[in-house]
C-alpha cells in the first residue's frame, strides 16, 4: 500500500511542486492549503507523514502539530518554513515535530527525511502491536503493578498486588484506589497523587507499609505518570522485606574498615570515613590511578546514613561534554539529535543517595558549572528542559589530577573545587603501603578461586619477594590483574613465577642476573657509597634489599672490615 503523505501550504507553486516529485516517486498524496482543510483530512482519512509550513492562513504548522498531538496519532510531522527562527524551531521539537527543515528545500533531502520519518512510523506500529505479549509478563512479574488514571481510579493491576498490597482484582478495578480501606500507611496513594501533579516519575527507596498482616514489612515505590493515549501513574511496589534483613546482616562486611589495610595511613582513612558517617558532606578523594578510590567511596555511602539510597557512578573520563551532560542531569526528547526520547539523568536517579563522580579533573568548564550548581542549590534541570528539579545527594569525587595545578592553569574551577574540597582524603600509592600486599593477595586469591573455579591456595616465595619489590605504578588495580592473570594460566595449588605476566617474568630474569653479577667488591662499593643504607644499595645494584642482605651474610661484608 502507498503511504500517504498530507502538504499543507499556502503558496501554491510549492504544494504543486512538492506533491509532483512526492507522486512521481511512488507516495499517495494531498495538498491542501490551510489548517481547516488539513483538519478534516486528518479527522476522515489515515495519514502517514505530514509536511506543513509555519505560517499557514489564520492558524500556524504549530496549531496543526498540536492538534496532531492531541488526537495521538501515529503521523510524524515535518515542519518546513521560510523564515527559519530559533523560537518556531524550539517549539517545534517540543511538540514532537519529526523534523525541522528551512525553504527552499531541496527534493533529495526532504525524500530522504520522508523516507526516515516512515522508517520511524512502522517502529511506533511494532510497539504497539507488541503490547499484548507485554501484558502477559504484566501478570508474571513478582512486584505488584497497579496501573491508574487521572481519577485515581484503578483500570489494572497484577495477581502479585494481592500477595503485597493485600486486595485483588475484583475488589479494586474500577474504583479510586483513595476509596479503598487502608490496611498500611498509604505511601503508595501520595506517591501517585504526586506523580499524576507533577507528570514525572518519583521513587521512594524501602518505606515500611505499616501493613496490618505484613509486618515490618519493607517496599520500594516507583511511580511513572502514563503519557500514550490516557493519563494516569502506574507505580510498581517492590517487596524488599527480604533483602533488607540480609542486608542488615552483612552490613558489618560492607564497611572495610579494618579488612584489606593494616597500614597506619589506611587506619587513618578509616577513622575519617567512621567520622564521615552521620556527616552529609561532600567529599574529594584524591591518589593515583588503581588505588581503590572507588572503594573507598563505596565505604563512605555503605558506612552513612544514606546506605539504604542508591550509591550511582559516574566516569567523567568516558564520555564526551555533551554526553556527560545528559548522563548527569538527563535530558527531554529532541534536545539534541540523538535524544529521541526523554532520558533521566544519574543525579535524579541517585535523589536520597550517592553520587561518585569519578576523574572529576576530566570534565569540561561548562560542566564543571552545572555541577557547581547542583551542589549549591541541591537542583539542576535536565538538558533541553527549563523546569527545575530538587535532588537530595550527597556528591562524592575523585581524581588523580592535582586539581590545584588544575585550577592555577584555569582547567577547572576555582570555586567548584573548594565546594567538593571540604574533606580531602588522599589514599597512599601501593608502593607506599607494601605491608598491605599479603592482605590484599589473600582477598584476590579467596575472589579468584571462586570466581575461577580453580584451586590456588597460595603465592610461592619467589612471587610474594617479587610483589614485596615491585613498585607497583599500577597499584592494587595491577595487583589484582596480576593475580587474575596467574589464576588463569596456573595449573598448580601454588602460583610461581612462570604463572605471571610478562612483564613481572622479565623484571625476575633482570633481577637473577644482577644478583649474579653482584660480586663482593660490587656490594662493598655500593654499600660505602649509599653509607651503608640497604636500601639505596639495593636500588643502585638493581637487586632486591633482601638479596643486599643475603650477599652481606655470604661475603661477610662489616663496616669495621670494609673501613681497614
Amino acid at each position: 500500500m502507498k503511504a500517504r503523505i498530507l502538504i499543507i501550504d499556502d503558496e501554491k507553486h510549492i504544494r504543486f511542486t512538492v506533491k509532483e516529485f512526492l507522486l512521481k516517486d511512488g507516495y499517495d498524496v494531498s495538498a491542501v492549503e490551510n489548517f481547516d482543510e488539513a483538519l478534516k483530512i486528518l479527522n476522515t482519512e489515515c495519514i502517514d507523514v505530514v509536511l506543513t509550513d509555519i505560517v499557514l492562513e489564520g492558524k500556524t504548522g504549530i496549531d496543526l502539530l498540536r492538534v496532531v498531538n492531541e488526537k495521538h496519532l501515529n503521523c510524524p510531522v515535518i515542519v518546513f518554513t521560510g523564515y527559519p527562527n530559533l523560537e518556531s524551531a524550539s517549539e517545534s521539537v517540543r511538540l514532537g515535530a519529526y523534523d525541522y527543515m528551512a525553504k527552499p528545500v531541496k527534493k533529495e533531502a526532504l525524500l530522504r527525511v520522508i523516507g526516515m520519518a516512515l522508517r520511524h512510523k512502522t517502529l511506533v506500529e511494532e510497539k504497539n502491536s507488541s503490547h499484548a505479549n507485554l501484558k502477559a509478563i504484566f501478570q508474571s512479574v513478582t512486584d505488584a503493578i497497579i496501573t491508574v488514571d487521572k481519577d485515581l481510579k484503578v483500570i489494572e493491576l497484577n495477581d502479585a498486588a494481592k500477595t503485597i498490597c493485600g486486595f485483588s482484582r475484583e475488589e479494586v478495578m474500577g474504583k479510586s484506589i483513595d476509596s479503598i480501606p487502608k490496611t498500611c500507611c498509604g505511601h503508595c496513594v501520595d506517591a501517585i497523587k504526586k506523580t499524576i501533579l507533577e507528570k514525572r516519575p518519583l521513587e521512594i527507596y524501602r518505606t515500611e507499609c505499616m501493613h496490618q498482616t505484613r509486618k515490618g514489612q519493607l517496599v520500594t515505590l516507583k511511580t511513572f505518570p502514563l503519557t500514550d493515549g490516557i493519563d494516569g501513574c502506574v507505580i510498581v511496589v517492590k517487596d524488599e522485606t527480604h533483602i533488607f534483613n540480609l542486608e542488615k546482616e552483612l552490613e558489618g562486611r560492607q564497611r572495610f574498615y579494618n579488612s584489606i589495610g593494616k597500614d597506619k595511613e589506611m587506619q587513618a582513612i578509616y577513622s575519617l570515613i567512621e567520622n564521615l558517617q552521620n556527616i552529609d558532606t561532600t567529599v574529594l578523594l584524591t591518589g593515583e590511578s588503581g588505588t581503590g578510590k572507588g572503594l573507598i567511596a563505596e565505604a563512605i555511602h555503605n558506612g552513612g546514613v544514606r546506605r539504604q539510597g542508591p550509591l550511582i557512578k559516574v566516569d567523567c573520563s568516558a564520555l564526551t561534554e555533551t554526553l556527560l551532560e545528559s548522563e548527569l542531569f538527563g535530558h527531554v526528547k529532541g534536545s539534541f539529535t540523538s535524544a529521541i526520547s526523554d532520558k533521566e539523568g544519574r543525579f535524579q536517579k541517585a535523589d536520597g543517595g550517592t553520587i561518585f563522580l569519578d576523574e572529576i579533573g576530566d570534565a569540561s568548564l561548562s560542566v564543571q558549572q552545572r555541577l557547581l550548581k547542583v551542589i549549591q542549590e541541591k537542583e539542576f534541570e535536565r538538558v533541553g528542559d527549563a523546569t527545575p528539579i530538587k535532588v537530595d545527594v550527597r556528591v562524592v569525587a575523585a581524581t588523580n589530577q592535582n586539581l590545584q595545578e588544575e585550577v592555577r592553569l584555569k582547567r577547572f574551577r576555582k570555586d567548584l573545587y573548594y565546594r567538593l574540597n571540604i574533606v580531602e582524603i588522599s589514599i597512599p600509592p601501593l608502593r607506599d603501603r607494601k605491608a598491605d600486599i599479603p592482605l590484599l593477595v589473600e582477598h584476590f586469591i579467596k575472589m579468584f578461586r571462586k570466581k575461577i573455579n580453580k584451586d590456588i591456595n597460595e603465592l610461592s616465595s619467589d612471587v610474594y619477594n617479587l610483589f614485596m619489590n615491585y613498585e607497583w605504578p599500577g597499584n592494587i588495580r595491577e595487583l589484582q590483574n596480576a593475580i587474575e592473570h596467574s589464576f588463569i594460566v596456573c595449573n598448580k595449588t601454588v602460583i610461581t613465577v612462570e604463572d605471571l605476566p610478562k612483564e613481572f617474568r622479565e623484571i625476575k630474569t633482570t633481577r637473577s642476573m644482577g644478583e649474579k653479577s653482584c660480586g663482593h667488591d660490587r656490594i662493598l662499593q655500593a654499600l660505602e657509597k649509599t653509607h651503608w643504607n640497604k636500601a639505596s644499595a639495593a636500588k643502585l645494584l638493581g637487586i632486591s634489599r633482601r638479596s643486599v642482605y643475603n650477599k652481606i651474610k655470604e661475603y661477610n661484608i662489616r663496616p669495621e672490615k670494609s673501613s681497614m
